[in-house]
């Protein structure tokens, strides 16, 4: 409780009307602890608003207007609460404690809440948390409110920005490098705040693809939470190992490796072990509990990036399919506005794509299974063809189709769309630029590593954890 401060403040405001300006954008009446002085805030408000002149004969009329002059103790209490003010200059700083004790409160209900709900058995963890931290943010969000901003100081405010960026000189990147320059072209890396869709029919490279685009990230020193609702962990990070040692993935799966490839595989494992990933393999998961565990992520571990295989896996209440992924896709969006950072999802395409004939089989928009709503949310939707897969020997050009993959950019809320041509080695489960030489893109320099963001070993568990030593043949060259 702050009464003394809560009196002193409605005693200005009744005692010099310009108070009042200095303390509406900070104080609504819900802060005010006692009904009295909440109603006594309220009728200064209704005078403001309405442009009335605000002294105690004012207020004390509208009180009276109100039904509430009795309530708050009468005119002698209003008279009171002038007779202790000495001066407003500490109006705006006295107001601000006042939110700040409101804040505690509403903290302290909240988190008795919450412990009850704990004790009810009934109540789903996930959702008991997903309710704790939606409420904290709306506490902050309503006493931390931006003020509004003119269009002269916004305009001179991105002026600035522009004048700043200029300095430091253009840079092709703004977001999440993806890897790719042809890509950066188009999207100038993954955008904070956006959700992308990355989406193509099974078999086509989806998992590949952005695994490419996580490797990518951390080796640019971005930290990236990775959500695989279909594969486990190991399989994820065997697909690392190939697509980082060029070493084909079914000599490692099968253990077929020769000494040389023991040999890649020992002397890069310091770096893919280091790479600042973090992995959940939970398989069944509701978009509740993704949303939780996305900001224990970045809370505890200072993610930068999110990505999830794949979105139709993911589980609501709704009882139709349709609304099931409309929830989803609007709740990944409110997701990564939330975390301000990109959210990256991939989803599965629907049948209609195989049966069209052809050379038609390139994905579009309408393809995106189940819900239109994913089309909506999204900032960007990306579609990944390889006409190799259907049987396509050769593209409309004449040019030979081994190994080509497009990348085509569907939708692009802030930019421009179009295709990037990508080369794809199943072998090794590996995307890349189709000009890059094939060995422009295997470890060679150590360097790219972020020290700073090797976690200590009791926290190696979210971490690649290799121990490739211990189970080498005796008779390896190193």
């Amino acid at each position: 409780m702050a009464l003394d401060l809560e009196e002193a403040v409605l005693g200005a405001i009744i005692s010099e009307s310009s108070a009042m300006m200095f303390v509406a954008d900070i104080l609504n009446p819900e802060m005010f602890y006692t009904e009295a002085h909440r109603l006594i805030y309220t009728a200064c408000q209704e005078l403001s608003i309405s442009s009335d002149p605000m002294d105690l004969v004012t207020v004390t009329a509208k009180l009276r207007k109100n039904g509430n002059l009795e309530k708050i103790g009468g005119a002698y209490y209003l008279t009171q609460l002038t007779d202790k003010v000495v001066s407003s200059v500490n109006i705006e700083y006295h107001a601000r404690i006042i939110s700040q004790k409101f804040m505690q409160r509403e903290l302290i209900k909240l988190s008795q809440v919450t412990i009850l709900d704990c004790h009810d058995e009934t109540k789903d963890i996930f959702e008991i948390l997903d309710t704790y931290e939606t409420q904290r943010d709306n506490i902050v969000n309503h006493v931390s409110a931006k003020k509004e901003v003119s269009q002269n100081a916004a305009v001179e405010e991105l002026i600035a920005d522009i004048v700043k960026k200029a300095e430091m000189g253009v840079k092709e990147v703004t977001g999440v490098d993806t890897g790719d320059k042809g890509l950066n072209s188009f999207t100038g890396g993954w955008q904070n705040s956006n959700l992308i869709i990355v989406a193509a029919r099974p078999a086509m490279g989806k998992t590949a693809f952005i695994l490419s685009k996580v490797i990518s990230a951390a080796k640019s020193g971005k930290k990236v939470g990775v959500f695989s609702l279909e594969m486990a962990r190991s399989e994820l990070l065997t697909r690392v190992v190939s697509s980082e040692t060029e070493i084909p993935l079914e000599k490692i799966k099968n253990c077929a490796m020769d000494a040389n490839d023991w040999n890649r595989l020992h002397s890069r494992q310091p770096v893919i072990q280091n790479l600042p990933i973090y992995w959940d393999d939970s398989a069944h998961m509701t978009m509740i509990e993704l949303s939780a565990k996305a900001k224990r992520m970045k809370r505890l571990h200072g993610v930068e990036m999110i990505v999830i295989d794949y979105l139709q896996l993911l589980t609501t209440k709704a009882k139709d399919r349709y609304n099931a992924v409309s929830d989803i896709s609007r709740g990944l969006k409110v997701l990564a506005k939330e975390l301000e950072m990109p959210v990256i999802a991939l989803s599965q395409l629907s049948r209609s794509v195989e049966s069209r004939p052809g050379n038609s089989k390139r994905p579009m928009l309408q393809d995106l299974r189940e819900s239109g709503s994913i089309e909506q949310d999204a900032d960007m939707v990306l579609f990944l063809y390889r006409p190799e897969y259907y049987g396509i020997d050769e593209d409309e050009e004449g040019r030979p189709t081994a190994g080509m993959a497009e990348v085509i950019i569907a939708k692009n809320r802030s930019g421009k769309t179009g295709t990037v041509q990508n080369r794809f080695q199943g072998e090794i489960m590996r995307f890349s630029s189709w000009d890059e030489s094939t060995d422009s893109d295997v470890i060679t320099d150590f360097s790219f590593v972020n020290q700073s963001a090797q976690l200590p070993s009791n926290d190696l568990n979210h971490h690649a954890n290799w121990d490739f030593e211990s189970k080498l043949p005796d008779d390896l060259p190193f």
